[in-house]
């Protein structure tokens, strides 16, 4: 008897598998290389971008790291855990999927929407499975904070240092986006607030940590301001406004007075500087052109309610409607809405899949304590304007990872979880190693091809042979060989073999117009030595786009 009491208690107490925790740190890791790393490198333009851009393949892979974690996790543990927001997820995931099948989708598009929704599901959900402590939990709102931080800096010390008469020497980066900046420093703002009230000090009124808490208002409203969008002092301050309630219940009355003043200091040092603008309160989020591009889109979409306009069919749709109207507009390379344009592309099955996300976090929100419902709000405030008022995710594939670990994170706080007894676990682990294993083979094969490509003017037979076999290097692969053979062409006077590369040209120019792909048919045609058509091509480029000038000049 005295024996089974004895291993009744030395059962209890031995540590199981659950509170090891083996791979929480390096799904941290991997976090932190997402904020701090593909962030700001995401936004370095390159001679390749999308996918084949080393940073966002790099974020491609992390993201794929992070889910195989999940899924050793799982069949570690041997259970799946969920909450009733997963369900609802899983619903709007399959919602958001269905516009990839309508036939009217552009094919590459839709294959892209349904990796980008089965990833951030897959992301959701595998954060889900891991145990996080509360320390582990700050971490997850640290990383972006510092993220925050390395964004501010571009933006806030050449201000400060204009005032030491190096302005010339030092200037802001023109090639960060402003609509990333702009979400990310004002996260990491509310962010401060939040960490603030939460980091004690113990026998001590002040610790380091809460010296970089004080110092971040001060750097995100500088390089905030130094962004020179008016719009932005107003959603600032309401940031500021939404975070007191909780500062003034949580936080010591030095460090929320401090905090505060902080706010204040940062203002004014943007005054000094002649970065604020005025009449900045309440001023519109949209530019006049913008403006009129929304009303448009709206337009369109009310001729196409159920189906949408189709995935990537948006701007060629505006273009073509901007052929009847009298005014004609001017095209875009990003979105000033990426809330508006998936829902015009997509149609109601996007209604309802962001409309369930949203009802999810007004949910999550009123589950919240009483005197933490504005401070989540205004953790998520940012992020909700960036899918509202930019192009988001167009602009940085990191914002859509930044809403679904905040997302993630309100959830945990009031959410109760469901265990799911889960049984072949090596079939788990098998899957798991084989989509890690040729995810890196995909992207690092990815890289190298795109470092040659850049290098090597004239690539032998075995290297396009390489980029015949990549999956995101298949299109470069034809256009090469094409262009290959229409400059043999040019050199046989073969018209037969011009008009067809002419023909393929413009069949990929009319799928996805733009003024680059237009200038470079028209200069094609050129050199076949066919004005007559280069001209016609030039006469329906410029119908398009009217606002540009297309070279050279074509005497009849």
């Amino acid at each position: 008897m005295n024996l089974s009491m004895q291993t009744t208690r030395f059962h209890l107490h031995w540590p199981s598998k659950v509170a090891s925790k083996p791979l929480l740190k390096p799904v941290l890791f991997a976090i932190a290389a997402l904020f701090l790393l593909c962030l700001p490198l995401n936004q370095v333009p390159l001679s390749v971008d999308g996918i084949r851009h080393p940073s966002v393949a790099l974020t491609f892979l992390l993201v794929i790291t992070i889910i195989c974690f999940g899924l050793f996790e799982i069949a570690r543990q041997k259970r799946f855990s969920t909450t009733n927001v997963t369900f609802w997820l899983a619903i709007a995931s399959v919602l958001g999927a269905l516009p990839s099948f309508y036939t009217h989708a552009v094919p590459s598009v839709a294959v892209w929407n349904i990796t980008n929704i089965v990833l951030a599901f897959a992301l959701f959900s595998t954060l889900q499975q891991f145990s996080f402590n509360h320390v582990q939990r700050q971490y997850l709102l640290w990383l972006p904070l510092l993220a925050g931080w390395i964004v501010a800096f571009p933006f806030a010390v050449p201000s400060v240092l204009s005032l030491l008469d190096l302005k010339q020497v030092y200037t802001h980066p023109a090639w960060l986006d402003k609509d990333t900046i702009s979400v990310t420093l004002l996260t990491s703002l509310a962010l401060s607030a939040y960490l603030l009230a939460r980091t004690k000090a113990y026998k001590r009124n002040l610790v380091p940590l809460h010296f970089l808490l004080f110092a971040t208002p001060i750097v995100t409203i500088i390089a905030l301001m130094a962004l020179k969008q008016p719009w932005l002092i107003t959603i600032a301050l309401v940031v500021v406004v939404l975070t007191q309630p909780f500062l003034f219940k949580f936080c010591p009355r030095l460090h929320h007075g401090i905090w505060n003043f902080a706010i204040l200091f940062g203002f004014l040092i943007s005054g000094v500087l002649g970065s604020l603008p005025h009449a900045a309160l309440f001023s519109p989020l949209f530019a006049e052109s913008e403006t009129a591009l929304l009303s448009h889109v709206f337009t369109l979409l009310a001729s196409a309610q159920f189906q949408g306009l189709g995935l990537g069919q948006s701007q060629t749709s505006l273009l073509l409607h901007g052929l009847d109207t009298p005014h004609s507009l001017i095209p875009y390379v990003l979105s000033p809405s990426w809330l508006t344009t998936m829902v015009a592309e997509g149609g109601i099955a996007i209604w309802l899949s962001l409309g369930l996300v949203f009802v999810m976090i007004v949910r999550r929100l009123l589950d919240a304590p009483n005197g933490t419902r504005l401070m989540l709000f205004a953790i998520l405030l940012p992020v909700l304007l960036g899918i509202a008022t930019t192009a988001f995710a167009q602009t940085n594939p990191i914002l859509p990872v930044l809403f679904i670990v905040l997302f993630y994170w309100v959830d945990n706080l009031t959410a109760r979880y469901s265990r799911h007894v889960t049984r072949p676990s090596v079939a788990i682990n098998a899957l798991a190693a084989t989509l890690l294993t040729l995810s890196t083979i995909t992207v690092v094969s990815s890289v190298y091809l795109g470092e040659q490509a850049s290098r090597s003017h004239e690539l032998s037979a075995y290297k396009l042979t390489q980029y015949q076999i990549h999956p995101w290097w298949t299109a470069h692969f034809e256009d090469i060989v094409a262009t290959n053979a229409f400059m043999t062409s040019i050199e046989q006077n073969d018209n037969l073999a011009q008009r067809h590369y002419l023909s393929r040209l413009t069949m990929k120019i009319s799928a996805a117009p733009s003024v680059s792909g237009y200038q470079r048919l028209i200069d094609m045609a050129i050199l076949t030595n066919d004005m007559e058509i280069a001209k016609q091509i030039k006469d329906e480029a410029n119908k398009l786009f009217p606002h540009h000038v297309f070279q050279p000049e074509i005497i009849e």
